[in-house]
């Protein structure tokens, strides 16, 4: 019986032991992560990978700095229209157009499971 209340136990502390854990990762760690995810999905050679590294890097950076002067929803939604607007024109230059829209079909697809699981979560 005491074994079922340890184990029990266990299992209930692990998710919290696990969030204080959390690191923030850099911004070249974070490009470095986006830049993997694009390689896999779209197919990139070496020489896109290092463009692509580099923009994903930029875009990591300014985010890190729009973010640090914590600014209200509006302008934090802006600052990130913007990012990513100048991010798409960035990598309409290094990508073939099938790349692009694929990568473009891939974003959208995130946005709409973020928005599902956000929609999920309101309801409950």
């Amino acid at each position: 019986m005491k074994y079922i209340f340890i184990t029990i136990a266990i299992v209930l502390c692990t998710p919290y032991v696990w969030a204080q854990t959390y690191t923030k990762r850099t911004p070249t760690e974070k490009a470095q992560y986006y830049t993997d995810e694009m390689v896999k999905d779209l197919q990139l050679d070496s020489s896109m990978a290092s463009k692509v590294f580099e923009i994903n890097l930029l875009v990591s950076l300014q985010f890190d700095s729009l973010y640090a002067t914590k600014p209200d929803k509006d302008q934090a939604r802006q600052g990130a229209i913007s990012i990513y607007k100048k991010r798409d024109a960035s990598l309409r230059q290094v990508l073939s157009t099938q790349q692009f829209l694929m990568f473009d079909d891939i974003q959208r697809e995130k946005r709409e499971k973020k928005r599902l699981e956000k929609q999920q979560k309101e309801k409950e």
